[in-house]
């Protein structure tokens, strides 16, 4: 496993490793003893998506703030996150990466950033690994439209929750 910084304070690169043998592949997504990534998850699960799938941009407020670790195990995701730290040099700029099952990469995002992904191909599978409990209450979102993704030309799907999501430059402008 090997640990790469981003201009984006603690929003880590991991590259992992396979191990091959007679029997397939084996890959070590999170090990705790990895003290660099300063992540402990409290739950994970697994998305499947249609090609065009948005899943996002999605973030939990105050002591719910929530840290993810992503990892593609089938397909090809387009990861996003906003820096919403506001004493942070990146605050307001946009992360994007795509990762695929080929690339053997996962994202450690760390707390107050806005999250989402956008599946690029049909039966893209991602398993994402909170380091806090999911709490409706003190959810936010942005809605993806705000923000310039220069994607492929595909047909979005949102979730009827997600259209609605308020623009960032009217989210930052709240927290003003």
């Amino acid at each position: 496993m090997k640990i790469y910084s981003t201009k984006f304070k603690n929003l880590k690169i991991i590259k992992l490793k396979r191990f091959n043998d007679l029997r397939g592949d084996n890959i070590k997504i999170f090990n705790k003893k990895y003290k660099k990534l300063k992540f402990n998850f409290y739950e994970s699960y697994v998305s499947i998506s249609k090609k065009g799938s948005v899943r996002g941009l999605h973030g939990q407020l105050g002591k719910f703030s929530q840290s993810k670790l992503i990892y593609c195990i089938k397909g090809k995701v387009l990861d996003v996150a906003i820096d919403l730290r506001k004493n942070s040099q990146t605050y307001g700029q946009v992360f994007k990466k795509i990762i695929t099952d080929k690339d053997l990469t996962a994202i450690l995002i760390p707390t107050g950033f806005a999250h989402g992904v956008i599946a690029l191909e049909n039966d893209t599978i991602i398993v994402n690994f909170n380091s806090t409990d999911y709490n409706p209450k003190k959810e936010f979102g942005i809605n993806i439209n705000s923000i310039n993704l220069k994607i492929p030309k595909m047909r979005l799907i949102l979730s009827n929750k997600d259209k609605k999501l308020i623009d960032l430059k009217k989210f930052i402008n709240k927290r003003k």
